[in-house]
């Protein structure tokens, strides 16, 4: 039996040559059962479909209401989170909802198998999907992330546009769920069509600085090592040592 999905697509309509080749890839996997697209450009969506569900805001919610949104009105028990700017391989969906059991926390991408969209009509080559553990997320893990719907919480809602994916992982360790990157598969990615412009250079600061006040401790402000998406901090007793990653 094929397991149905709920595919959640919030868009601010950049590139539609992108968005609806990505529809048109989704409407005709049998397993995804519903396409929920959040429209933040408020302008209408030229495209139908008959598993689409158009959600048209008045304003621009930004992405991580748009998730908790578009997770709240998902009719089947498992979601994907898209974006809109991807290209996958046929039936990607169907394919990892066959990795998935409710016991799983959130599963997203591997920046190894992400390459950079050359040519609009290359599709990439459908592989056999692989899952690896993580404990923090990597560059891209979430351009696509799946997960039964018991395994989401809510993003905070001080956190519009960045920490989104994290948030997700975060809670799931703290829930002793395992979250998963998926390996083997090429999936191709124009660059991020929204929230990483130039103008959200600030916000990204801000919502970090937020998401580390509502995950880290007390205790782990005085003394800690802790590594995340972004680098290490090393905390001793008030003296902050950091590393950023390279992306």
């Amino acid at each position: 039996m094929v397991k149905k999905i709920s595919v959640v697509i919030p868009t601010l309509q950049k590139n539609t040559t992108l968005l609806f080749k990505l529809l048109d890839n989704l409407s005709k996997d049998d397993g995804v059962g519903e396409i929920i697209v959040i429209d933040n450009s408020t302008k209408g969506l030229d495209y139908n479909c008959e598993k689409l569900k158009l959600i048209s805001p008045k304003e621009n919610m930004f992405v991580n209401p748009s998730w908790n949104l578009g997770v709240k009105e998902a009719k089947y028990k498992i979601v994907a989170l898209l974006n809109d700017d991807i290209i996958v391989p046929e039936r990607f969906c169907s394919s990892v909802a066959k990795k998935m059991n409710s016991n799983m926390g959130c599963i997203g991408c591997s920046r190894r198998f992400i390459r950079e969209i050359n040519d609009y009509d290359v599709v990439p080559e459908k592989k056999e999907i692989e899952l690896t553990e993580i404990s923090f997320r990597n560059l891209h893990w979430g351009i696509a992330i799946f997960f039964y719907k018991t395994s989401y919480y809510d993003i905070p809602e001080n956190l519009k546009i960045y920490c989104g994916d994290d948030w997700l992982i975060y809670k799931n360790n703290k829930a002793k769920r395992k979250n998963y990157c998926i390996q083997n598969q090429i999936i191709h990615h124009y660059g991020s069509l929204s929230s990483g412009s130039v103008e959200f250079n600030r916000v990204l600061h801000d919502e970090e600085k937020i998401y580390r006040k509502l995950t880290f401790s007390f205790i782990e402000n005085i003394f800690s090592y802790k590594r995340d998406f972004s680098g290490f901090r090393l905390n001793l007793l008030g003296l902050k040592f950091s590393k950023k990653f390279s992306e």
